[in-house]
C-alpha cells in the first residue's frame, strides 16, 4: 500500500434495508446516497444472514467463512461443556490489524462484534453506542483518542440501551426515532473530528442507528403487511408512517456530511451487510415442540441438582413475568449483570442421555444442534445416523402447520454437508427460516399441545438478505454487480 494514494472512506449503516433505501433514493429522500450512486455504482452484498445476524459482521471483518470463524450470535455453543458463553471476540482478527502493525493508519468506529487491536496511527473506538454489544465497554485508542472520545457528547440511548417500546407505544417510538436521528448526528460529528485530528488513510465507521431503529419501527413503513394485523395501533399509523424514514434520511444526511470532510478523491463506500422485512417478535416454540417429537429430553425434576432447580425456577419467572416487570428488570439491572444471570437460564435441563438434537437460543431463525458423538461431550448419535437424523428432522419441520393449514416453514438450511464436515462444525446443524404463518399472535399448531410461544414482541423487523453497497472510486471489484462480504476488506484493499 502506497500513504501517498487516496484514502478510503468506508461507511456501514448497519442492517439498512436495499429495497427501502432503492425506493428512498428514487424519491428524492437520500440526497447524499443519490449523490454517491449517481458518480459510482451500486453493488448486491451477500452475507451469511441466511444462517444469523450474528455471523455478518465476523465474517467482513475476518475475510472468513461462519464455520471458520464460528460466530452466528451474540452466544456460543460450547460442546465441550454442554453450555452457552457470551460472545467475547477475542479469537477473532479484524482485517485492519495487518494494515497498523505495516504502518497504516487506520480510523475505526464502532464495528460492530469487532475487538480492538491497539491502533496506533489513526484512531479505533469500540462500543461508543453499539446496538450489538459484547458487554466490554467503551474502548479507545489510542491515548490522544481517548481523551477526544470522552470530552464528547454521550449518544442519547447510552444511558438506556434497552429502549422500552411496543409498537403501540406512540411516544416512545417517537423517541426512539429522535434518539437514534441525534445519534448519527452525534456520531459523525466525532468521527469527523477523529478523521481531522488524526488524518487516517482507512477509515471504517459504522452507523448502528439504522439496525436498532428497524427492529422497532418497521412496522411503520410497512404498516399493512399481514403479520402486524393484531396491533392495536394498525391502521392509525399515518402519524408515525415517516418516523424509520427520519431515521434513514437523518443517517444520509450524516453520510454526505462525512463525505463532504473528506478529500474529493477519496474513495467511498457505502454499504449494509444485511436488512430488514417485518415480524412480530419470533417464534420460541421450536425447542418445547423438539421435545414433544421425541428429538429432546427434559431432566426429571427429581433428577435434577438442587442449583438445576432453582435455575429452573428462574428461568421459568422470567418467562412468565408480566411485560412491565421486565421493562423494570432491564432498566434497573446492568448490561453486565443481566447477561450474567441470562447465561444459565438460555437452555433448560437437557437429559442428554436421551436427547438426539435440541433448540439452541436466537433472535430470528430456528437453530438445531444434533447432539453428535466424538463433537458433543454428552453426544449419542453416531456419525453415521447423522445424515438421516438430519433428513427426519427436515420433513417433520416443513410439514409443520398452523391449525388453519398454513405452512409454518419456509426452508430449512443444512450448514454441514456431511458428518465429517459436521464434527469440527461450530455453527447451528440446521437453520430454520419461518414463513409469515409463523409470526401470527394467535398461532396454534396443527396436531400439537405445544403452545406457539411469541418473544420479543416489541421487534417488528427482523433481518434478510441481500445486503448492498454504493461504490465510488477506481478499485475493480464485484464486476457483475455482486461482492461477498468476506470480500468486502479486498475492495477496501483495491482502492488504495
Amino acid at each position: 500500500m502506497n500513504n501517498n494514494r487516496p484514502s478510503v472512506l468506508a461507511i456501514g449503516i448497519d442492517a439498512a434495508e436495499s429495497t427501502l433505501v432503492r425506493q428512498m433514493i428514487d424519491q428524492g429522500e437520500l440526497s447524499s446516497l443519490r449523490s454517491l450512486l449517481a458518480a459510482g455504482r451500486w453493488l448486491e452484498v451477500r452475507s451469511p444472514s441466511t444462517i444469523g445476524s450474528g455471523a455478518v459482521w465476523p465474517t467482513f471483518l475476518t475475510g472468513e467463512e461462519p464455520a471458520t470463524h464460528g460466530i452466528y450470535s451474540e452466544w456460543k455453543w460450547l460442546p465441550e461443556t454442554m453450555s452457552l458463553r457470551r460472545y467475547e471476540g477475542h479469537h477473532l482478527t479484524p482485517f485492519w490489524k495487518t494494515w497498523a502493525k505495516n504502518g497504516v493508519s487506520v480510523g475505526v468506529f464502532d464495528v460492530p462484534f469487532a475487538p480492538p487491536v491497539g491502533v496506533t496511527k489513526g484512531f479505533e473506538v469500540c462500543e461508543w453506542w453499539a446496538h450489538d454489544s459484547t458487554a466490554a465497554g467503551l474502548r479507545a485508542n489510542p491515548e490522544p483518542v481517548r481523551s477526544l472520545v470522552a470530552e464528547a457528547t454521550a449518544h442519547p440511548l447510552s444511558a438506556n440501551r434497552f429502549f422500552n417500546s411496543t409498537p403501540e407505544s406512540k411516544s416512545n417510538l417517537k423517541e426512539l426515532a429522535a434518539a437514534c436521528s441525534d445519534g448519527a448526528r452525534l456520531r459523525a460529528a466525532l468521527v469527523q473530528r477523529l478523521i481531522k485530528q488524526t488524518s487516517p488513510q482507512v477509515s471504517l465507521v459504522v452507523f448502528p442507528e439504522l439496525h436498532h431503529s428497524g427492529h422497532q419501527l418497521w412496522h411503520t413503513v410497512a404498516p399493512d403487511h399481514r403479520v402486524y394485523n393484531a396491533l392495536e395501533s394498525n391502521g392509525d399509523s399515518t402519524d408515525r408512517g415517516s418516523l424509520l424514514r427520519d431515521v434513514y434520511r437523518a443517517v444520509d444526511q450524516q453520510i454526505g456530511a462525512l463525505v463532504d470532510s473528506v478529500s474529493r478523491h477519496t474513495t467511498v463506500m457505502v454499504f449494509a451487510l444485511h436488512g430488514m422485512r417485518p415480524s412480530l417478535g419470533f417464534p420460541a416454540f421450536l425447542g418445547p415442540l423438539l421435545v414433544e417429537r421425541g428429538f429432546s429430553a427434559l431432566e426429571s425434576w427429581r433428577l435434577q441438582s438442587w442449583t438445576g432447580r432453582a435455575l429452573s425456577l428462574f428461568a421459568a419467572t422470567k418467562r412468565r413475568a408480566p411485560t412491565g416487570l421486565k421493562k423494570l428488570y432491564y432498566q434497573v439491572t446492568p448490561i453486565t449483570a443481566t447477561y450474567k444471570l441470562a447465561r444459565p437460564t438460555m437452555l433448560p435441563a437437557y437429559d442428554w442421555s436421551k436427547t438426539r438434537a435440541f433448540s439452541l437460543p436466537t433472535d430470528q431463525y430456528g437453530w438445531i444442534r444434533i447432539n453428535l458423538i466424538g463433537r458433543e461431550s454428552q453426544g449419542i448419535v453416531p456419525p453415521d445416523e447423522y445424515d438421516a437424523l438430519c433428513t427426519e428432522l427436515e420433513h417433520m419441520l416443513v410439514s409443520l402447520a398452523s391449525e388453519e393449514g398454513e405452512l409454518l416453514v419456509q426452508e430449512v438450511r443444512r450448514t454441514a454437508a456431511d458428518a465429517a464436515a459436521a464434527r469440527v462444525n461450530p455453527l447451528p446443524d440446521l437453520v430454520v427460516h419461518w414463513r409469515d404463518a409463523a409470526f401470527s399472535s394467535s398461532l396454534k399448531l396443527k396436531g400439537s399441545r405445544v403452545q406457539a410461544q411469541m418473544v420479543s414482541r416489541k421487534s417488528t423487523g427482523q433481518h434478510t438478505t441481500p445486503g448492498f453497497c454504493i461504490y465510488r472510486g477506481n478499485g475493480e471489484w464485484g464486476r457483475d454487480g455482486v461482492v461477498d462480504a468476506k470480500d468486502l476488506s479486498r475492495l477496501i484493499a483495491a482502492s488504495l
